[in-house]
């Protein structure tokens, strides 16, 4: 055996021949690999020359001369990185093996989730169909098949995910809810809800990133107005500030991002949330279990017993949560929380749905920022292009819309077809669809002396809306053009995730 180190393989690619000789998988299990096969045998380079599993494998494999060569995880690593075999590939190559050996499930399994987490993808979606079964990622906000399998690889392959989640494998008939902790990712955890559907179980697994994170308010893309308007408001010794948005329009990470300015000595900060999506380090955050009475309702009642002077309630569901914590920030606190509402203006509405007092509504809640997640153009390829007929059309349909551009840039309407706007041609980086990363779209609204008197006369968030306007109230549409004139992101962007009014 030789102990010579093969430096000239860093960084090297492995061609297919070699690949085959000894796949991707064994070259990580025996941290090995073949370098160069000739006409008087092969070459090897490994980490451990005495691993007897590789010896063994080595002999029946080859059974002819080989030479041997110490080298560097390092050097196994990189051999890893560059010749990974593309995953389509590797899970249908994978899936094969499973129909013949019944084999190879648990690594789909755990091939499928340590993938999602690499593209950054926020959910994984195992659906069966008729005659396959397709493997969706939600990432930047947008659901995409990454994955076909046999048909015949559903039920073990949902087996094994249920293993890992501590679910029944033989309770088929119902719903249930379970966890994941991958030992490979200790800081992420996947959250799991299995449904019987008409061609067998689909299982969705939400990806949660549960790492300490430094969030700023810079980062979520706020304008220097915005930002004015928020940290004036975040000062206030008392009130509330709602988030407001449907599911997924990150809500919760604007709330992180404010208790990160807040967060010093002096001040407690507690929040109750459902999931606790990542930690935020001298803060006290509390998991809602309503299986053990732990409610937001009951949790907060308890929580105004341990002295806080800020306070974050994950989400008001219901009058009585939204009673409590109008109080509290009635009684001294500064409350942060969320609430589903389409707008700005509606969450006032909302609360008084809710059967919380309208003079109580007036006084507390001191700021509502409702905002949506649009996907940002891919800096490494984008370009200057003229809008598509079909989106122009979409927005000559859209009054709102039409009505912000004339705000932007009198007279544009009129030639907008002329225009160039920044867009991504696709690339390897975003997975051809010319988006990376995503941003904020907001609207700010702070009650001054007129909405008062409307939420107090139960006006509509119509009118609530109008009033707002007169005082320089900048909706959604309008944030959302700004950003396609910085060219932040695109027109298609601003019309799928904004309302049409």
């Amino acid at each position: 055996m030789h102990s010579k180190n093969p430096v000239e393989l860093k960084g090297a690619t492995l061609d297919k021949e070699l690949l085959d000789l000894m796949p991707w998988e064994l070259i990580k299990e025996f941290q090995a690999f073949v370098f160069e096969n000739g006409p008087h045998g092969v070459k090897i380079g490994a980490v451990n020359l005495k691993n007897s599993a590789l010896q063994r494998y080595v002999k029946e494999r080859f059974g002819r001369k080989v030479e041997w060569f110490n080298v560097t995880e390092d050097a196994v690593i990189d051999i890893l990185n560059n010749n990974r075999p593309d995953f389509k590939t590797e899970l249908s190559r994978l899936a094969q093996t499973s129909l013949e050996t019944n084999d190879n499930i648990t690594r789909i399994a755990d091939r499928i989730i340590s993938h999602a987490i690499g593209q950054e993808a926020s959910d994984i979606h195992i659906e069966p169909l008729r005659n396959e079964t397709v493997v969706r990622f939600r990432i930047d906000g947008v659901l995409q098949t990454v994955l076909n399998l046999p048909k015949n690889i559903h039920p073990p392959l949902i087996a094994r995910l249920k293993i890992l989640s501590n679910l029944k494998i033989d309770e088929y008939r119902r719903p249930q809810d379970g966890r994941i902790e991958p030992e490979e990712f200790p800081e992420t955890s996947l959250r799991v809800s299995t449904m019987p559907t008409l061609f067998g179980e689909k299982i969705a697994l939400r990806v949660l990133n549960e790492a300490s994170k430094s969030i700023s308010i810079d980062e979520l893309g706020f304008s220097e107005e915005q930002k004015n308007i928020i940290l004036e408001n975040i000062e206030k010794p008392f009130g509330m500030i709602v988030a407001s948005g449907p599911t997924g329009s990150g809500k919760t990470t604007t709330l992180y991002a404010l208790l990160q300015l807040l967060k010093r000595e002096g001040i407690n900060i507690s929040t109750l949330e459902d999931p606790i999506e990542y930690t935020l380090p001298g803060v006290n955050q509390i998991q809602v279990n309503p299986r053990f009475d732990l409610t937001f309702a009951s949790g907060l009642r308890s929580l105004l017993r341990q002295d806080p002077n800020v306070m974050m309630v994950g989400e008001i569901r219901d009058s009585e949560t939204a009673t409590m914590a109008a109080n509290a920030a009635m009684t001294g606190h500064l409350v942060f929380t969320t609430i589903h509402t389409n707008d700005a203006a509606s969450a006032f509405t909302r609360f008084l749905e809710m059967k919380v007092e309208d003079f109580v509504v007036s006084s507390t809640i001191i700021l509502v920022i409702a905002q949506r997640l649009v996907r940002r153009v891919c800096n490494e390829c984008a370009t200057k292009k003229k809008i598509d007929k079909a989106i122009l059309k979409k927005i000559r349909e859209r009054p709102d819309v039409m009505e912000a551009l004339e705000k932007k840039q009198p007279g544009i309407t009129q030639e907008l077809e002329k225009y160039k706007f920044r867009v991504g041609k696709g690339c390897g980086k975003c997975f051809q669809s010319g988006y990376l990363g995503r941003v904020g779209l907001f609207e700010l609204l702070t009650p001054n002396k007129e909405i008062h008197d409307a939420i107090l006369d139960h006006a509509s968030s119509e009118q609530i809306e109008a009033v707002a306007f007169k005082s320089g109230f900048r909706d959604m549409v309008t944030d959302g053009i700004d950003k396609v004139f910085k060219g932040i992101t695109t027109f298609e962007e601003v019309l799928r995730t904004t309302r049409n009014t």
